[in-house]
C-alpha cells in the first residue's frame, strides 16, 4: 500500500520531516551547467517540494551525500587529534536505480576493498536512507539497462512523481509513520526501465579472460586518437557516480604548521598530474593513456577484482557532460569490437596455420 500525496500535502510531509531529517534530492544551482548561461542541476538541501526536480537526470550524482568534494577528516593541534564532525541528523535522499546501484560500488571501494573500512565514509553512509525515484522512461545517454542496473530493491522508500503530486511507498516504517493520516492511499509498485535507446556490449560479453581484454587493448592505437580529442578537464569523472579517487593535503592555520585540519578532495584520474609519483616520475601522460586507464577500470578491472557487476551503471552522465562530445558508450562498444575482432584473428590464424601443416604432412 502506498500513499498518494498532492504538491501541498506532500510540503507539508517535508515540513514534517525537516527537523528529523536532512533532505537531497536533484535541483537547480544558478549557472555552472554545460554551456555558458545554462543552470546546474545537482543534488541539494531542499525545503519544500517545488525545489525537487524530478523530471530530468541531474548533471552531477548524488555521491557527494557520502564522498564529498572536500572534506575535513580531523583536525590537528600539535601532538593532538580531534576528529571532525557530522551533521547529526540522517540524511533522506532522492536518487534513481542506477545511482542506488553505483553506491552498492562505492560501499565495495570505501568498505571492503583491501579489507579496510574507510570510517569517514562509513559515518556519513549509515546516515543515509535511500528514497528511490521512478524512472518513467529512459533519458538521453543512459544505458543502465545493458549494465544490469537499471533495477533495485535497495530502498527504503519510492515516490512516482506527476504533474500533480506524488505516490509515496515507505518500506521502512519511521518513515512510514510520517505518511499516517496524510494523503490517500493507493496501490503503488515502482517500475523500471526495460530498454535504453542506447546500448552497449562489454567486453566479457565476447571474452571471459579479463587479463587478456587488457592485454589486448592496452597497447591498441585506438587510444591515440584521444589524445587531441580529449582536453583533460575531468568532467566526465566529477559527474560519475562511481568515481571514488581523491587526494589528501593539510591545511595549516595562521602559518603554524603545527595547527590546523587534513583533508581529503575528490580528484580525477584524466587531469594533468594525478598519476605523479614521487621522484619526478609521472605515468599517462596522454590524455589517450588516460582515458583507457578510466575505461578499462569501468567495464574491466573492476569486475576482475570484485568478481561481479562492472564499475560503470550506465547513468550516461559522462556522455553528458563531455564539452568534447567524447561517448563513453561508444568507446565501449569499440573496446568490445576490438577484443572480439583479435579474437577472431587468432581463430582464423590458428585454423589457416594448421591447414598448411596439414597440406605440408599429405
Amino acid at each position: 500500500m502506498a500513499t498518494y500525496l498532492t504538491h501541498t500535502e506532500l510540503n507539508q510531509v517535508i515540513q514534517t520531516l525537516l527537523p528529523h531529517y536532512n533532505i537531497l534530492a536533484p535541483g537547480y544551482e544558478n549557472k555552472g551547467g554545460r554551456f555558458a548561461g545554462t543552470d546546474n542541476l545537482t543534488y541539494l538541501s531542499v525545503t519544500q517540494a517545488s525545489d525537487i526536480v524530478w523530471q530530468e537526470k541531474s548533471h552531477f550524482s548524488p555521491k557527494e551525500a557520502v564522498t564529498p568534494i572536500t572534506q575535513t577528516l580531523f583536525h590537528f593541534n600539535g601532538d593532538e587529534l580531534r576528529e571532525s564532525k557530522i551533521e547529526a541528523r540522517p540524511t533522506l535522499i532522492f536518487l534513481r536505480a542506477c545511482d542506488i546501484n553505483a553506491l552498492k560500488r562505492l560501499d565495495h571501494m570505501y568498505l571492503n576493498n583491501g579489507n579496510n573500512e574507510d570510517i569517514y565514509y562509513c559515518r556519513l553512509r549509515q546516515q543515509l536512507k535511500l528514497v528511490l525515484i521512478e524512472c518513467a522512461q529512459s533519458f538521453e545517454n543512459c544505458f543502465c539497462v545493458s549494465m544490469n542496473s537499471n533495477t533495485t530493491d535497495n530502498y527504503d522508500a519510492a515516490v512516482r512523481f506527476d504533474a500533480n503530486g506524488v505516490a509515496f511507498m515507505a518500506k521502512d516504517p519511521e518513515l512510514q509513520s510520517y505518511l499516517n493520516n496524510t494523503g490517500k492511499e493507493i496501490e503503488f509498485t515502482p517500475q523500471f526501465v526495460q530498454s535504453n535507446p542506447t546500448k552497449v556490449r562489454t567486453p566479457d560479453q565476447v571474452c571471459n579472460d579479463p587479463n587478456l581484454i587488457r592485454q589486448i587493448l592496452h597497447k591498441h592505437p585506438v587510444w591515440s586518437e584521444y589524445d587531441s580529442r580529449c582536453i583533460g578537464c575531468g568532467r566526465c569523472t566529477t559527474s560519475c557516480p562511481t568515481c571514488s579517487c581523491y587526494n589528501m593535503f593539510d591545511v595549516a592555520y595562521d602559518e603554524n604548521h603545527k595547527v590546523g585540519e587534513r583533508r581529503r578532495q575528490q580528484a580525477s584520474c584524466m587531469t594533468n598530474g594525478f598519476a605523479d609519483m614521487a621522484g619526478g616520475h609521472s605515468f599517462r601522460d596522454k590524455t589517450g593513456e588516460r582515458l583507457r586507464y578510466r575505461a578499462l577500470h569501468k567495464v574491466n578491472d573492476y569486475k576482475a577484482r570484485q568478481g561481479h557487476d562492472h564499475m560503470c551503471v550506465g547513468c550516461g552522465r559522462c556522455d553528458d557532460r563531455c564539452p568534447h562530445y567524447i561517448s563513453f558508450t561508444n568507446i565501449i562498444n569499440r573496446m568490445t569490437d576490438i577484443v572480439e575482432q583479435h579474437l577472431n584473428d587468432e581463430v582464423e590464424h590458428a585454423f589457416s596455420t594448421h591447414q598448411k601443416i596439414e597440406v605440408t604432412h599429405v
